[in-house]
Parts: C-alpha cells; sequence; structure tokens
C-alpha cells in the first residue's frame, strides 16, 4: 500500500511511468522477435492500454475523497477497470493467437488527418462549446471514415451529446465548455 501511495507521489509517478516505458519497450522487443511477430499488434496495443490505465489509476488515487459522496475519481475508475478488464480479454485473444494476423501498415495519411481533426476539435471547442463541437467531430470523422448512412450518423452524433448532457451535466454536475463564442452570443 505505501509503494501505490508513493506511486501517486509527482516523483514516484515519474518512476512508475518509466518502468511502464520499459516493461512496454521489453514486451514489445520480445514480440517483435518471437514466434507471435505475425500478432504483434494484437498483443502490444492492449498492453499499451493496459499501461496507460495503470498510469491513470495511479493519477487518480490523487484526486480528493468525499467520504460517501461519489468523488471525481468515479467516473475515471469506472472507465478504467472497464479498459483493464476489456484490453486483458485481447491481449489473451491476441497471445493465443485466436484471432487473425496483424494486416499490413495501412494508410498512415488517414491516421495523421484523424489526429489533426481531433486536435481541431479540441481547439474549436473552446470558441463554439461542447455540444455543437463534438456533433460536428462525430459527423465528419464517420464521413471521413467513409461511412454514409446519414440518419445513423446523425443519430449516434445526437445521442452521445444527449447522454454527455445528462451524465456529466446533469448527474456528475461537470460543466462542459461552452464555447466564447456562444456565450457572448446568449450570455
Amino acid at each position: 500500500m505505501k509503494l501505490i501511495e508513493y506511486f501517486g507521489t509527482d516523483s514516484g509517478l515519474l518512476i512508475f511511468i518509466a518502468v511502464l516505458v520499459v516493461v512496454f519497450a521489453a514486451i514489445t522487443f520480445l514480440i517483435i522477435k518471437s514466434s507471435k511477430k505475425a500478432y504483434a499488434g494484437r498483443i502490444i496495443i492492449p498492453v499499451l492500454f493496459i499501461e496507460l490505465a495503470l498510469a491513470f489509476g495511479i493519477v487518480t488515487l490523487n484526486f480528493p475523497n468525499k467520504g460517501d459522496e461519489v468523488g471525481p475519481g468515479v467516473v475515471p475508475g469506472l472507465w478504467l477497470i472497464a479498459i483493464l478488464i476489456f484490453s486483458t480479454l485481447l491481449l489473451i485473444k491476441g497471445t493465443l493467437g485466436n484471432e487473425e494476423k496483424d494486416p499490413p501498415w495501412g494508410h498512415m495519411k488517414k491516421v495523421a488527418a484523424f489526429i489533426v481533426m481531433t486536435i481541431l476539435y479540441i481547439i474549436i471547442m473552446q470558441y463554439i462549446g461542447y455540444y455543437i463541437s463534438t456533433v460536428i467531430y462525430l459527423i465528419l470523422g464517420m464521413y471521413y471514415l467513409s461511412y454514409r448512412n446519414w440518419i445513423v450518423m446523425i443519430s449516434i452524433a445526437a445521442g452521445w451529446v444527449v447522454f454527455s448532457y445528462f451524465a456529466f451535466y446533469r448527474l456528475l454536475y461537470v460543466p462542459l465548455p461552452k464555447g466564447m463564442l456562444l456565450e457572448r452570443i446568449f450570455g
């Protein structure tokens, strides 16, 4: 328990992250050099998500505890548990070879474009707010990934915004960005 508390400190967290990086590099090296090379992506990606979940789990230990009330660490904790469970399942399937072999490298330009689109989404959110920018981002993202069923696209985007509103704003009292432009217009 003291070790986990130590990892919650600034210097302890840096050491923990350094250990995770070394473990990740070692696992990656071993997988690439092993007979499981054809499944490297199906093994390495879940390992990365497990390590990220552990690192963020350590960070959430420093969130304030409100006693019997739901504190700020509950929702991230639930997400982290789900990530750990599903990543472990994917890791087991990839290690056993029950999955298809990794496909050859795809369109890296699409990945780079999607990363740029995500960065723009985060920037634009500050100006037009979470709700409008999220609808635009989700619809453009699905369209960019060659999905063309507009009814489903709009339903998913609207459903996510409604879920976000009730889950975060109404239930957890987390204020989502209103956006400077809309705040000036509507006050």
